[in-house]
């Protein structure tokens, strides 16, 4: 749900009230946040509580919760072995303050966590499904060993996450562009890609994690100045050519582009040698010495004159150095696990 911060700001304030206070104390003392009936039976005619988009979730919404361990023990046998861990379903938490909370090794699907402030919150093993973290403060949450399913985490801030060991399905989104790229820290953005890329991977996303690897490669690009020749040396070789390295379609349509372009320059007479006799090329004869010239296969049928030799060398360095990179970016799709 898209509040503004009016809205926001309304939402918390009726928990500063005391009644609002006292109430705080009730949940965090019975848990009665478990029982959507049971829930609204303790807080009715609370400000908001009946909000047509609430539906049967709990309205958490603003409340100041920080610290909280939101964990409770659950019997695994008949020996008596029990287990805390955090179990939430359909809960309103958007706006609320939930920083330093505990959500280790939780079962948490349907929750929405937008505008929430869940900084250095835990959600170690924990496993997440159809939440929204949408413009959340993320920083330093801690998804270690975590599940996140189907989640958005769109305009979210996410410095400083913990993501090691994190599997991610491909549903979840955390946006096309980053809250902190936007925001032109481009140093923290790159650093945020990479992590996300990782998780991608760890996933075995690959694709995804392609995506997420070519948004760090751009955002550090846009450290260096726009009129620097750092900047459009990353752009034209990075950028244009391979897509930083993910891309062997673009690899193929340079070299295509630069065969055919050869091909153009080398056709007319006086330009091309065969059997010892200055020829006037055709353009088939021209694409014929361009393709093995920028294969380097060299078959000596045909040979430059002039300067158009240095065209013709020029070539057969750009077609060694693409052909290399091809092969490694075809070669890395296919052995990556």
């Amino acid at each position: 749900m898209d509040y503004t911060k009016e809205k926001l700001e309304e939402l918390r304030h009726r928990w500063t009230t005391p009644r609002g206070k006292k109430l705080i104390k009730l949940i965090k003392e019975s848990r009665c946040y478990l029982s959507p009936v049971l829930f609204k039976g303790k807080i009715n005619h609370f400000p908001g509580i009946n909000d047509p988009e609430l539906q049967d979730g709990v309205d958490l919404r603003g409340a100041p919760l920080s610290g909280f361990d939101f964990r409770v023990p659950i019997q695994e046998d008949e020996g008596g072995f029990s287990e805390e861990i955090a179990i939430l379903s359909d809960i309103h938490l958007e706006g609320a303050i939930l920083k330093y909370c505990n959500f280790q090794n939780g079962k948490i699907h349907d929750c929405f966590f937008e505008d929430a402030d869940v900084s250095h919150t835990e959600f170690k093993s924990a496993t997440i499904s159809n939440c929204s973290f949408q413009s959340a403060n993320c920083n330093g949450i801690n998804f270690h060993g975590a599940k996140i399913i189907n989640c958005n985490f769109i305009d979210a801030h996410i410095k400083d996450m913990t993501l090691d060991a994190t599997i991610v399905d491909p549903k979840t989104n955390f946006g096309k562009t980053l809250k902190s790229e936007k925001e032109g820290h481009y140093h923290f953005a790159s650093i945020e890609y990479k992590q996300i890329k990782q998780v991608y991977k760890n996933s075995s996303l690959h694709a995804i994690a392609d995506e997420y690897h070519y948004k760090k490669m751009v955002a550090k690009r846009k450290l260096s100045p726009i009129t620097s020749v750092k900047y459009w040396t990353n752009y034209i070789f990075g950028d244009l050519l391979c897509r930083y390295g993910t891309s062997f379609t673009r690899v193929l349509l340079w070299s295509a582009l630069i065969i055919t372009s050869c091909a153009f320059i080398l056709s007319g007479p006086n330009k091309l040698i065969y059997d010892s006799t200055p020829i006037h090329a055709s353009f088939l004869d021209s694409l014929y010495f361009s393709i093995v010239t920028f294969t380097t296969l060299g078959y000596g049928d045909y040979h430059v004159m002039g300067p158009m030799r240095f065209i013709a060398a020029g070539e057969a360095f750009v077609g060694a150095a693409l052909m290399a990179l091809f092969t490694v970016i075809v070669a890395r799709n296919l052995i990556r696990d």
